[in-house]
């Protein structure tokens, strides 16, 4: 009788001890998830925020600038509501300030971007933007003529970064005196457009490009016109041509379209 009493004593404390164990690596568990999602509320607000702070203004509009900054305001709300802190307080004011600041400016300033590493920059922004609205879709979080709004918007911008340094770069060659690499951007920037205009909405712009490349061509031909009457040799501006026709075609090759 007395072994049985030990037995069953021995038996309950080893119980005890693995429900003990049991309960504390669950509760440890629960913790480290706890842990875990809070993080990747202020881990998603703040790819969002640098999302919006380097996507140049001009390519969002205010109702998309608007949701962006809501949807960050609302991730750091949760992540401070779950663990009250003062550096997330801090991420939680300034994402008010950027929605406030999105609901009281329609009109942004109009920045272009001028050099290919930026514009690639951009682009590899946009692509992660364009993600997140499809994943926000399939979440059922927005509309579906929301989603087509927004990504139209976002295919938009990601032609408009290359529009905006061909045309850059337009503007470089002519004040260089260099018409027909001017020509040669422009023609590049009608390229772009086209992809764009089912809308008709580049039409006019792309009206305007023609008549300016004519000018720039007619204004080449007086160049070389006076460039064999006084005897110059060679090609230089043949040659940079080529040069950047080859810069183009590895630029491309790097670049992956959605």
């Amino acid at each position: 009788m007395t072994n049985l009493i030990i037995f069953g004593a021995a038996l309950c404390l080893v119980l005890g001890l693995i429900f003990v164990v049991y309960t504390k690596q669950r509760n440890e568990k629960k913790r480290v998830e706890h842990v875990k999602s809070v993080r990747a509320l202020g881990d998603r607000a703040r790819n969002l925020m640098f999302l919006l702070d380097e996507i140049p203004d001009h390519y969002l509009d205010q109702n998309m600038r608007i949701h962006l900054a809501t949807i960050i305001t609302e991730l750091f709300q949760k992540q401070y509501d779950a663990t009250p802190d003062d550096k997330v307080a801090k991420h939680l004011q300034n994402a008010k300030q950027m929605l406030e600041f999105a609901q009281n400016n329609k009109n942004v300033s109009t920045v272009p971007v001028t050099d290919i590493q930026t514009a690639n920059n951009v682009r590899r922004n946009l692509k992660i933007l364009h993600k997140h609205i499809q994943q926000q879709y399939k979440d059922k979080r927005i509309t579906h003529p929301q989603a087509q709004g927004y990504l139209k918007q976002l295919r938009k911008a990601f032609t408009q970064t290359i529009i905006e340094v061909y045309v850059s770069a337009g503007k470089k060659a002519e004040r260089e005196m260099k018409p027909k690499i001017a020509a040669l951007n422009y023609r590049r920037v009608i390229s772009e457009m086209g992809k764009q205009n089912q809308g008709g909405e580049f039409t006019d712009r792309i009206l305007a490009t023609k008549k300016r490349i004519d000018e720039l061509e007619e204004e080449a031909n007086k160049m070389e016109q006076r460039a064999r009457l006084e005897g110059s040799s060679g090609d230089p501006l043949s040659q940079e041509l080529e040069k950047m026709e080859q810069q183009e075609d590895e630029w491309k090759k790097k670049q992956v379209y959605d």
